[in-house]
């Protein structure tokens, strides 16, 4: 059996970037830019006032003291999304508001709580600095200069400064279409009732919700009796999409089909992985589509989608950092001897006091999916390691982005 780490190394060397297309700005939050950006435009496009106040030269301020304060004519006044209808002249003062320009001639202004007025006057008391609660043109991005570098991950303020620049459109890496099939014979559809030994269809909801999150664009096919022609003509559907993701059908029994057809239409890389939940997991193509066969279990199958399937779809979206961030965490009660199989636990990790600490989220045998539902993070417990005392230290992989 192959370790994780040679598995998913295997399965993204297999792995393409998906090619760019161009969306409107709007649409674009947390996707991956496929392109530098340079400015065309100085930002802000012109001086403007930092504070509501009085625009004026500031060489007629400089003998202004306390006792002999400097008084100015005030000529006019400039508001937010005006222009000054002529330029300052000496011995003059422009009433000004937060973010309008600045009058030519002016060079700073002064916030009006430090100075005293009258009807077309006002008068300052201290001299004014040049370019005082000034903001100049291009003092946040100057024309020319690169303002996002390629793989540029488009957050909120990624996306607030490329629309002051106008940038209504941006070209990003394209969403993999991420085909989703159930297989066998138990499964019915989760509006049907049950009859005896019939479970329902979770795992393509929970495989279609986790896609959606990691950026994916999910295509259910539904359930796939365990029968090759109904097998086969499903996976053939499937090859439309940038992605295939089947639960079931990839281990040892009688009825598991998956593997075959993937050597029938295809190929078949690997369809063992040496961890608990998961081993049985394949990888390979339907004609050129790549396959990923996560296992039947429900606990199995959300685990492996997070250890490989999110990886994939990363990558396919551009993203540089694919994997789950780790970190060290203090246990809080006693995880068991892993055995051969690297064990992934399901816990619920919290910051106490600067430190992590982990508690597991009760029983962890893979067909239990609410351990999955409390879950923050899988603890990783290596290959044949003892049994891990409250106390102990683990590495654990955060599912979230953020702890709360």
């Amino acid at each position: 059996m192959l370790r994780v780490e040679e598995a998913l190394e295997r399965i993204l060397a297999d792995i393409p970037r998906l090619e760019p297309e161009q969306v409107p700005l709007a649409e674009a939050s947390g996707r991956v830019l496929a392109g530098a950006i340079a400015s065309q435009e100085e930002v802000p496009p012109f001086a403007n006032s930092a504070m509501d106040g009085y625009a004026l030269r500031s060489s007629d301020t400089q003998s202004a003291t306390a006792q002999g304060p400097r008084r100015l004519r005030l000529v006019g006044i400039v508001q937010a999304g005006q222009v000054a209808e002529r330029p300052l002249e000496a011995g003059e003062a422009m009433r000004i508001l937060t973010g309008a320009p600045v009058p030519p001639g002016a060079d700073a202004v002064i916030q009006q709580e430090l100075t005293e007025t009258g009807a077309d006057w006002v008068q300052v008391q201290a001299p004014v600095a040049q370019g005082n609660n000034v903001r100049h043109a291009g003092e946040d991005i100057r024309r020319g200069t690169q303002v996002l570098a390629e793989n540029a991950i488009l957050g909120p303020s990624e996306i607030g400064v490329l629309a002051s620049l106008g940038v209504a459109h941006v070209t990003i890496y394209r969403r993999p279409v991420v085909a989703i099939l159930a297989t066998g014979d138990e499964l019915v559809e989760i509006d049907q009732a049950l009859r005896p030994g019939q479970i329902r269809n979770s795992n393509s909801y929970l495989i279609a919700a986790a896609t959606a999150r990691a950026g994916g664009v999910p295509r259910p096919l539904g359930i796939a009796r365990d029968q090759v022609e109904e097998l086969r003509a499903k996976l053939q559907a499937a090859q439309q999409a940038d992605l295939i993701i089947t639960s079931g059908g990839v281990s040892v029994g009688d009825y598991d089909l998956v593997k075959d057809i993937m050597r029938e239409q295809g190929a078949i890389d690997f369809w063992r992985v040496n961890l608990r939940p998961g081993k049985p997991l394949a990888f390979g193509k339907l004609g050129s589509t790549p396959l990923l066969g996560l296992p039947g279990n429900p606990v199995s199958a959300a685990v492996t989608f997070e250890l490989f399937a999110r990886p994939v779809l990363r990558k396919m979206q551009g993203f540089s950092q694919l994997l789950r961030p780790m970190v060290q965490a203090r246990l809080l009660n006693t995880v068991q001897e892993s055995g051969s199989r690297r064990h992934y636990v399901r816990a619920q990790v919290t910051l106490q006091d600067g430190i992590f600490v982990a508690r597991t989220t009760g029983p962890q045998d893979s067909h239990i999916l609410t351990s999955m539902v409390g879950a923050n993070a899988l603890l990783v417990i290596p290959e044949n390691s003892p049994a891990v005392q409250p106390g102990g230290m683990v590495q654990a992989m955060l599912l979230v982005e953020g702890l709360g």
